[in-house]
């Protein structure tokens, strides 16, 4: 089993707690200093945690090796993975996911044995242009998300569709762009606010609107609105218009799970709590965590990934990805880091949030909150697994994971509380 640090750097000396003004209220000189604070603002409790409860013996663990896994380097075609869009497990333990390479929706038992095969690349009922997202319901039904034909579609649990729904933004100048997740029989998504005239220069543009969309009737119900990621936009003659990315730039992260919607945007961490019901913010967590400079070092990761990603995902030699480092140097880039790169709800409704790390270096362990904000610990996942594309239940994770001829394979990890 892999156990967290139970003496992270992270961890907060007493006597420093102690020292802050802010923290005087919390510190109790009978049993020592509050692993939290807590205060309201206008009937919102805030909680800014201090330091982790987890004591030696208190973690969770997950197990060393995964109890399934799914995918092959070669053999059957239903073992093949492309690019897995999401992998969701269903109340008997099988595991469905689609594979946005080929369109297709796949169902595998408990074990990961192979048992239907359904969808394809097409337009028609049941077919896909880009499955992006795979959710699915208490029935087990199956929910899709095809991000170019901007629809949705349900299949029952033995993969024949059912319904197939276009979801419409009701409000002007909006998109659809992205399922967050599932809420009894609504999805909740984001939606891209084009209103106005495009903005020019480094901008947080488009903003992003986060609504419920009913699955019985397609209502769109809005909860908030939110700044966008950053980016650089710049007009041409000619009415050309060039998006460029901005290095270390800081945007919006959400994650839905537990009937609760998780938002909070990477220049601080500062975590909302959103009522699925009338988009109220239920509460918020903070992290006193200071924005962390921009470097030559930084510069030099940022470059290191660029010519990585070139070979593997832009078709180029080693000579010809290093010959741009120069190009790549003089790209836009953020004067501060990210505070975060992900967080994510499990079905118990506790939120794990793991700290930015830079490109190419190992991912830092998650910490973990319990739902009313407490601070409880670290956790260290496997080297590799992309939770993002899984889920975390109450006894498991579930996550893509690449091997070092980049084949993807579906895994899932025992998790024991």
């Amino acid at each position: 089993m892999m156990r967290f640090d139970t003496t992270p750097q992270g961890r907060t000396p007493a006597w420093l707690l102690c020292s802050l003004p802010l923290a005087l209220a919390a510190c109790d000189t009978a049993g020592g200093p509050s692993t939290t604070l807590e205060v309201d603002s206008a009937g919102i409790p805030i909680t800014t945690a201090l330091a982790p409860v987890w004591g030696p013996g208190d973690e969770w663990t997950i197990s060393e090796e995964p109890v399934v896994q799914i995918g092959r380097v070669d053999g059957p075609a239903e073992y093949l993975l492309g690019s897995v869009s999401r992998a969701v497990r269903l109340s008997n333990g099988d595991i469905v996911l689609g594979d946005w390479s080929n369109n297709v929706l796949r169902r595998y038992d408990r074990e990961g044995v192979f048992v239907w095969e359904a969808s394809r690349q097409g337009e028609g009922p049941g077919e896909h242009l880009r499955l992006l997202w795979v959710g699915a319901l208490a029935s087990d039904s199956i929910v899709t998300w095809d991000g170019a034909l901007r629809r949705v579609q349900i299949f029952g649990p033995d993969g024949v569709v059912g319904r197939t729904f276009r979801v419409e933004a009701p409000w002007s100048d909006f998109a659809p762009s992205a399922v967050q997740g599932i809420w009894g029989r609504n999805l909740v998504m984001s939606f891209h606010d084009y209103r106005g005239e495009m903005p020019e220069g480094v901008v947080r543009w488009p903003g992003v609107r986060y609504a419920t969309v009913s699955m019985d009737d397609g209502e769109v119900a809005r909860l908030i609105d939110v700044a966008g990621g950053e980016q650089e936009i710049t007009s041409y003659p000619g009415g050309q218009v060039a998006y460029t990315g901005y290095q270390y730039g800081k945007g919006p992260l959400s994650t839905v799970q537990a009937g609760a919607l998780a938002v909070v945007d990477t220049e601080a961490f500062s975590i909302r709590s959103i009522s699925l019901r009338d988009g109220s913010t239920s509460r918020i967590l903070r992290r006193d965590e200071p924005l962390v400079p921009v470097t030559e070092e930084h510069m030099d990761a940022f470059l290191d990934w660029m010519v990585w990603r070139n070979q593997v995902w832009g078709g180029m030699s080693e000579a010809q990805a290093e010959a741009r480092r120069p190009a790549w140097r003089d790209l836009p880039m953020a004067p501060t880091l990210p505070v975060l790169s992900a967080i994510h709800l499990d079905m118990a409704g506790n939120l794990w949030v793991r700290p930015y790390s830079l490109p190419l270096a190992e991912s830092l362990p998650y910490e973990v909150y319990a739902p009313d904000g407490t601070w409880l610990g670290h956790m260290a996942t496997p080297p590799g697994l992309r939770l993002g594309d899984g889920e975390i239940g109450e006894d498991y994770l579930l996550g893509v994971w690449m091997d070092e001829q980049d084949v993807q394979y579906v895994r899932m990890y025992r998790l024991e509380k």
